[in-house]
This record gives C-alpha cells, sequence and structure tokens, in this order.
C-alpha cells in the first residue's frame, strides 16, 4: 500500500511540476526591409533624377532599394520567407 502511495505521490509531482515549468517564449519573427538604395548602379532601385528606376532583376523584392519588408514565418510547420512590397 505504502509503495502504491508513493507511486501516486511521484505521478502526480511530476504532472505538477512539468505544468508549472516556464514555457519558453516564442522567437519573434526576422525582418529585413529593403529599404536603402544599391551601392551598385547596374543592380537595384536608384533615384535618378528624381524618379524611382530599377536596374536588373527588378521583379525580386530583395534587391536593394525595392521597399519590400520581408520576414521569416512558420506555415503548417515549414519555415517560409514572405516578402511584402507596397506594390
Amino acid at each position: 500500500m505504502k509503495k502504491l502511495l508513493l507511486t501516486g505521490a511521484i505521478i502526480i509531482a511530476t504532472a505538477l511540476s512539468a505544468q508549472a515549468a516556464p514555457k519558453h517564449p516564442t522567437r519573434q519573427s526576422d525582418v529585413t526591409v529593403w529599404d536603402k538604395e544599391s551601392r551598385d548602379p547596374n543592380v537595384g532601385w536608384h533615384t535618378v533624377n528624381g524618379d524611382r528606376v530599377c536596374s536588373h532583376d527588378c521583379d525580386d523584392p530583395e534587391i536593394p532599394g525595392s521597399g519590400a519588408v520581408c520576414r521569416n514565418v512558420t506555415v503548417m510547420g515549414m519555415r517560409m520567407h514572405e516578402c511584402v512590397t507596397g506594390n
């Protein structure tokens, strides 16, 4: 009988300590904003005579000067990279 009570007490103590364990905070997504103009005049977005112009690979949101906001997200358990532009 003592063994049964001792086993029950250990199980209850284990369950209570598992519930009381601190939860780890979820990490905030890394965010990258592509708002700085490219140093290379042949790649990315630039301001020329007051107009925004792009050279080479303009459809890619992750080029300098695109203004895109990109972050790492998890969708259905899979890590992905999401970019949002103002266009």
